[in-house]
């Protein structure tokens, strides 16, 4: 898993969470069942509390996706409201140095209020 940059879909596993769900949308799938399929892809290999960077990473590149698209589901805001809130991947970033920390705080908190506004 690597990252490239602070912004929400400047690492991997964001950004194919956004090409899976694309891709599902674009196979007639449902929003909610395009998110459903991600996210159940993820729970066979990723435990929400042992691995939960990887699973905020999901969960917010899910809601920024969807929130792109104007398909928002309820229960996916939901969890990367709760996964921003607990601190989302924000440890994996106190090693780098502090503008970029900060700019990672940034975007997460700009991702939380837009979530927070269509709710």
């Amino acid at each position: 898993m690597g990252a490239w940059g602070t912004g929400i879909f400047d690492d991997d596993t964001t950004c194919d969470v956004k090409d899976g769900f694309i891709d599902y949308i674009e196979e007639g799938l449902s929003s909610k069942k395009a998110a459903t399929i991600i996210l159940d892809e993820y729970l066979e290999e990723f435990h929400p509390e042992e691995d939960f960077e990887v699973m905020s990473l999901v969960h917010i590149g899910l809601a920024a996706v969807q929130l792109e698209n104007n398909c928002l589901v309820e229960d996916v805001r939901h969890l990367a409201i709760q996964s921003i809130d607990r601190g989302a991947d924000l440890e994996l970033w106190e090693e780098a140095d502090e503008a970029d920390y900060l700019a990672r705080k940034k975007e997460l908190e700009e991702l939380k209020q837009k979530l927070l506004e269509v709710g």
